[in-house]
């Protein structure tokens, strides 16, 4: 519980757990007013090393006897059939500690009998993961994108018509009470990783439910249709450091032998030479040259277990390391059979696995990169010589690559981020200010840091969404669309006044009117702070915003 000296929940918390308190000698005071008290409620599931799965399992409870540390699934604890080399030295789990990442414990081998889900902490017995008894024999990390999270559940197997279904964004305590009901044969997980409890408050029999189709209760090891409560696992972007770069280079295949750790630019790896590699977040290029120069290998979120792997050949030595900076811009880039943007022009928004095949000339003599970052392959098939792209105009290819032929292309993949936007001349970070529940009066305005959810933004193919209402996104107000038109929430509904394109300069384009971006109203006006539509001009820096990952 949390106790106040003052009503209405002000002034300094105290928290009590369960326990008796007989004097005030945990509140260091000899006498004091309670006037306000409210009960503590668990929120919702977390992670914050989501691409860094790892736990270490000990023989015996409270982390004592023999332990082994595992990044990846076993499939079976205590397998006598494999080889001694690859046995692990213990049959049975007594404790657990969950270093990164989101694990699923199963009762039995191959992931079957009940499922216990395992957030990053420790665990000192088999009643703290919540087990019907000792026994466990199998676990895995869940993989997913813990960043959104959307599901449809249907009463009816295989996403019956016939029968209801509901939508799900968030965590939902007792589905009896939405009007959908307890009965759930099907479920299509959209985005996100979930956990779906038998009864309701989050209690009984728990599943989890990753990205992809569940056409009866049986695929997610349900014994029943019943379920009463869901809730997502989201990543916790606030003080995470959720949109910082993190590679790990190791000086053997497999992931074996030194290991050192790059978060920004390296001029020169000279401490040995790279043979496997992990990218725990973000991307990066990786040059067989000093100086960002040579030849290039993009390396996305993964992992690479050898330099095969990397795109690299046996013999390569990798010689410097460069982060890819986000960017917030749909991808966008056209390809010119002559020099200075001149002939024939083909434009792409999409990945190309064959140009030639395509019916396209592969011969490019100038580039231009319209939005995005993209990857330049030399052949079809992604294969040859690349090079990463983020917008800029190219007029002489060949002067640039060394090559002038393009077979193959696509844009980096980049996973949602979030930010808050300050405005360049004033400082002040772009806010949702309203009431969720009545969109039509919410406003968007800018406002001195409040470290609150409604200055957080995410911007996905061309939406701009507030964190705090993730199936709203940014639009402008009204059906005319005229200099000086406010902005607000809405549903998506694929409205060209919803899209937008962040420029590398920080102006915020329209798509439905190119030549209008977000400025600040000014004046003396009550709505001297609201963010509105004006005609662009370079002079003016309160049209400028400089997106701060979070």
């Amino acid at each position: 519980w949390l106790i106040y000296e003052e009503p209405g929940f002000q002034g300094v918390p105290l928290m009590l757990e369960p326990g008796e308190y007989p004097n005030l000698a945990f509140w260091e005071k000899k006498e004091a007013y309670i006037r306000s008290m409210r009960p503590l409620k668990m929120g919702g599931r977390k992670v914050e090393f989501g691409g860094e799965p790892k736990v270490i399992i000990y023989e015996k409870p409270f982390f004592e006897g023999r332990h082994v540390e595992i990044e990846s699934e076993i499939f079976m604890l205590d397998d006598k059939e494999s080889e001694e080399k690859t046995r692990l030295p213990l049959t049975s789990v007594g404790s657990m500690k969950v270093l990164g990442g989101v694990w699923v414990a199963y009762e039995k081998p191959g992931f079957e009998g009940h499922q216990y889900l395992l957030e990053e902490g420790a665990y000192r017995d088999w009643t703290d993961w919540g087990g019907y008894d000792e026994e466990l024999q199998s676990l895995r990390p869940i993989v997913g994108d813990f960043t959104s999270s959307h599901m449809i559940m249907y009463s009816e197997k295989d996403f019956g018509s016939k029968g209801s279904n509901i939508n799900v964004l968030g965590i939902i305590s007792n589905l009896k009470d939405t009007g959908y009901g307890l009965r759930t044969q099907s479920i299509n997980v959209l985005s996100g990783v979930w956990v779906a409890y038998e009864n309701p408050e989050f209690t009984g029999e728990q599943y989890i439910l990753a990205k992809g189709l569940y056409p009866s209760f049986e695929a997610w090891g349900g014994k029943n249709c019943k379920i009463s409560s869901v809730q997502p696992i989201v990543m916790d972007i606030v003080g995470s450091e959720r949109g910082k770069v993190k590679v790990q280079l190791f000086s053997e295949p497999e992931f074996k032998g030194n290991c050192q750790i790059f978060e920004k630019n390296t001029r020169c790896i000279d401490s040995f030479a790279v043979k496997s590699s992990k990218i725990l977040d973000g991307s990066c290029i990786v040059y067989d040259q000093e100086e960002f120069s040579g030849n290039q290998y993009v390396l996305e979120e993964g992992i690479y277990p050898d330099l095969m792997a990397m795109g690299c050949s046996p013999q390569v030595v990798l010689k410097s390391l460069r982060i890819i900076n986000i960017e917030l811009s749909e991808p966008c880039i056209a390809l010119f059979e002559k020099v200075g943007f001149q002939g024939k022009k083909m434009e792409f928004s999409t990945e190309i696995l064959n140009l030639q095949f395509l019916g396209y000339n592969p011969q490019i003599a100038s580039v231009q990169v319209l939005g995005g970052v993209w990857i330049i392959y030399e052949h079809s098939n992604y294969r040859g010589r690349q090079m990463l792209l983020s917008p800029n105009e190219i007029p002489d290819w060949y002067k640039v690559s060394g090559y002038c032929q393009i077979g193959s292309l696509r844009p980096l993949l980049q996973k949602r981020v979030y930010f808050r936007l300050r405005n360049k001349e004033t400082g002040k970070f772009m806010s949702a200010d309203g009431n969720l529940d009545n969109l039509n009066l919410l406003r968007i305005q800018v406002a001195e840091d409040t470290d609150s959810d409604d200055q957080i933004w995410v911007y996905q193919d061309g939406f701009i969404r507030c964190w705090m209402a993730e199936d709203c996104c940014l639009t402008i107000v009204g059906n005319l669309i005229t200099p000086g038109s406010k902005l607000g929430l809405s549903f998506e509904r694929n409205e060209d006044k919803q899209y937008w394109r962040i420029s590398p300069d920080g102006r915020i384009y329209s798509k439905m009117k190119p030549k209008l971006v977000l400025d600040i109203k000014g004046g003396a006006q009550y709505d001297r702070d609201h963010v509105v539509v004006n005609t662009v001009n370079a002079e003016k820096l309160t049209q400028c915003w400089e997106p701060l990952v979070v």
